[in-house]
């Protein structure tokens, strides 16, 4: 019994010494990282860190500063720089987010350790320029595979109440930068988001049908800008409204089941609509809606609760056919067979 007790201590003992030089020789490659990066042009700040991943494999976070006044070669400089650590081989394959920081705008990707980032180099760089249409930019690249990064981009500007700053600045994108609309754009009021909860108005594309609630296969969005009819469209949204509330207007392109548009109504966080709000809004939204000539899932959400929750909704299909799985409040009904076309 001696015996065992002083084997399970050593073996005890030696994991936690393999554990401690682990970690210490994490944090030592954590400071030559930190040593490289704020050396560069343009760089106020940079923390490394990795965290236990799973196994013996760990993720990686690099948050970067850059002066405001810091150029695209140098945002695209501190992607190349990390991309080009000589990290031991057994980091390779382990997965890395870096998070650059100017001003108001961030640039963020994600790829695994040890590949060419040659591809999130160029996206930062062009993240950098955009900062002369006088916004928040917030651009995302994800893709363990350097040959299938996405590349998503929130322009915000304003608040709820001057929605038209936001489309404003992305109209100025749209005129100056024209190589930049292979990407997945979103256009919001300045925004954050908790647990959960939907407390800002977005136009967003749309990714639509799941495989296990559709009989097609999920579609990805087509990357392109907003057009104006949807920009006018979302701004009317947030414009002279009888009822405080956030919107998300979802674009599906190409269309399925002839469903181009998703538009999503939400009362404040922690607040619901009333059945007196809910008839208002619905009498001024459905007959703009119905006048644009396209299929619009027009969806009023109440009490506001996680985002997929499982209702029952006020919804009604303009222009279209509800599918039979949705949980649609008896309220709609009228306004169903008004708007309705099966």
């Amino acid at each position: 019994m001696v015996v065992l007790t002083i084997t399970a201590v050593l073996v005890t003992g030696c994991g936690y010494f393999d554990h401690d030089r682990a970690q210490a020789d994490h944090d030592n490659w954590s400071r030559k990282i930190e040593t490289a990066i704020r050396a560069l042009p343009g760089v106020t700040d940079a923390s490394h860190r990795f965290e236990h991943y799973k196994g013996k494999h760990f993720t990686a976070n690099l948050d970067v500063r850059l002066r405001d006044d810091a150029t695209p070669a140098e945002a695209a400089s501190v992607v190349s720089v990390m991309g080009a650590q000589q990290l031991p081989q057994r980091f390779h394959e382990d997965p890395i987010q870096l998070t650059i920081d100017r001003m108001a705008d961030s640039y963020t990707a994600y790829w695994l350790l040890g590949r060419d980032v040659s591809t999130e180099a160029i996206a930062a760089h062009a993240w950098a320029r955009l900062w002369a249409v006088r916004t928040e930019v917030h651009w995302d690249s994800k893709g363990g595979d350097a040959s299938r990064v996405t590349n998503s981009i929130d322009v915000r500007a304003g608040s709820e109440r001057e929605p038209h700053h936001a489309t404003a600045a992305m109209r100025r994108i749209i005129h100056d930068f024209p190589e930049l609309a292979s990407n997945q754009w979103t256009v919001s009021a300045v925004h954050e988001r908790e647990r959960g909860f939907t407390n800002h108005s977005e136009r967003s594309p749309g990714s639509y049908p799941w495989s296990h609630d559709r009989l097609v296969p999920h579609q990805q969005p087509t990357p392109r800008f907003p057009s104006n009819e949807e920009l006018d469209l979302w701004q009317w949204f947030l414009t002279d409204q009888p009822v405080p509330f956030f919107v998300q207007v979802s674009v599906y392109d190409p269309p399925s089941e002839g469903r181009t548009l998703d538009v999503t109504v939400f009362p404040a966080v922690g607040t619901e609509f009333s059945a007196a709000q809910i008839t208002q809004l619905a009498e001024l939204h459905l007959p703009y809606l119905a006048g644009s000539g396209t299929v619009v899932d027009y969806t009023i959400h109440t009490p506001n609760g996680p985002a997929y929750s499982m209702g029952p909704f006020f919804e009604v299909v303009v222009g279209g056919c509800q599918t039979s799985r949705h949980n649609v409040s008896p309220e709609s009904q009228p306004y169903v067979r008004q708007y309705e076309h099966c």
